[in-house]
């Protein structure tokens, strides 16, 4: 019988979804804001050159990438620990988003009155790790909530929500970085700091609304009615699944699009690239609705593995360069299936262990993607190096592991008598 978060239950609850979905749009924008000014932190700081401060920013992110492997876990895992004791993920969520608020405050303020100096150096490089790991230590715990917002055959709908909302937020980097630079760092981290919070108080105002587990669902032997250790194949493969992902995604979206819109389409269509790109984002959020809406007529994880298929599909036929009308319909293929994939993901996870390891599977989710695009950025610092063929191939093979390990996990939940 395949491990269902919320079997019983077969509605959403809009209200908490759409409040989680604003957090997690909230925790996107905080990231572009960040990615857009760190480099110019460190030229002001470090006072490097434009491009020995992008690789020092790129390096940085790596590092945050690999704290963040560890980190999503382990505090996934401490939330159900919480969420058992007190019935509520809150306290953990609340406190490390006023954390990570302080945190990201600090960043623009060392720059503009600590000056260039050894200890504002070594400042501002601790403030951004320490950032990066409170950031790390809240989005488990605030995206497994989704297993209490909706039933688990009305997850991926559900999902599709976090999709459009975290699909328009990101558009917002290609059409509007110059716009974000001209608003200067200290309104641009303030509009982004008062996002999180409202976006995070919003999402405690609504959870007020959903009932508390009674107390024999609380009690403490539940933990050894589903002890970890009788999932670590299960928590395995969605590390598995998560590091696929990851590295297909940012293959896919990093590089293929981009390539293939600079040399198809930015000619053929007059606009410029940054538009292109932010349409691209944009398209894939409002298909995320469409999909949303197919899953509820597919099984989850059957509708990820043909959405991969369908990309690895496209990816092939990308590679023969039949033309830019050809490209267009094809990234447009391409972003319908990633909108699948994507409304899936967190599904995935949380079908795939008992709803007391909610936290934990997330997090094991995120860790595994986290650590993929970590190793993945140490390896290979430059994949604009790499010919369009290669980034083809690696993208289609990440996608390919993404299915197989998704098949097996299907196989292996449907096989466990366990009922939630």
């Amino acid at each position: 019988m395949t491990i269902a978060p919320n079997p019983t239950s077969n509605q959403v609850r809009w209200l908490q979804v759409w409040s989680l979905a604003s957090v997690q749009g909230a925790i996107s924008l905080t990231w572009i804001a960040y990615a857009i000014y760190l480099p110019k932190f460190i030229e002001q700081v470090f006072a490097y050159p434009p491009s020995q401060a992008q690789q020092f920013a790129a390096l940085l992110l790596v590092i945050e990438s690999a704290i963040a492997a560890i980190v999503e876990p382990l505090f996934g895992g401490l939330s159900d620990r919480w969420q058992s004791w007190y019935s509520s993920r809150m306290p953990i969520i609340v406190a490390a988003t006023l954390a990570a608020t302080a945190f990201f405050m600090g960043l623009p303020c060392i720059v503009i009155f600590g000056g260039a100096n050894d200890v504002t150096r070594l400042i501002l490089a601790s403030l951004a790790i320490l950032w990066a790991i409170a950031m790390a230590t809240f989005r488990s715990p605030v995206i497994c909530l989704l297993a209490s917002f909706a039933g688990a055959t009305q997850l991926p709908l559900a999902g599709s929500v976090l999709t459009l909302v975290g699909g328009f937020v990101a558009s917002i980097r290609p059409l509007a970085t110059s716009f974000i630079l001209g608003l200067g760092a200290p309104a641009t981290f303030t509009i982004a700091s008062i996002t999180l919070l409202a976006g995070v108080a919003s999402l405690r105002a609504a959870t007020i609304y959903i009932p508390k587990n009674p107390v024999p669902d609380a009690a403490p032997d539940q933990d050894s009615q589903f002890p970890i250790r009788d999932f670590l194949g299960n928590l395995a493969i969605v590390m598995l699944v998560g590091a696929a992902i990851g590295v297909g995604i940012r293959l896919l979206m990093g590089d293929v699009l981009p390539r293939t819109i600079k040399a198809d389409i930015t000619g053929f269509t007059g606009l410029s690239f940054e538009l292109l790109m932010g349409a691209a984002l944009i398209a894939q959020a409002l298909l995320a609705l469409g999909t949303g809406r197919i899953s509820k007529f597919i099984d989850n994880k059957r509708l990820m593995i043909v959405s991969l298929g369908g990309l690895i599909l496209a990816l092939g036929l990308l590679s023969f360069g039949y033309g830019a009308i050809a490209a267009i319909i094809l990234i447009l293929w391409m972003l319908l299936c990633l909108s699948a994939v994507n409304n899936g993901m967190v599904a995935f996870a949380l079908t795939m262990v008992p709803k007391s390891l909610s936290g934990l599977t997330v997090g094991t989710f995120f860790g595994g993607l986290s650590g993929a695009i970590a190793i993945f950025g140490y390896a290979v610092p430059k994949s604009a190096a790499l010919s369009m063929a290669d980034v083809l191939i690696l993208t289609a093979i990440a996608f390919l592991i993404a299915g197989l390990g998704i098949g097996w996990g299907d196989r292996l939940t449907r096989s466990i008598p366990l009922k939630v």
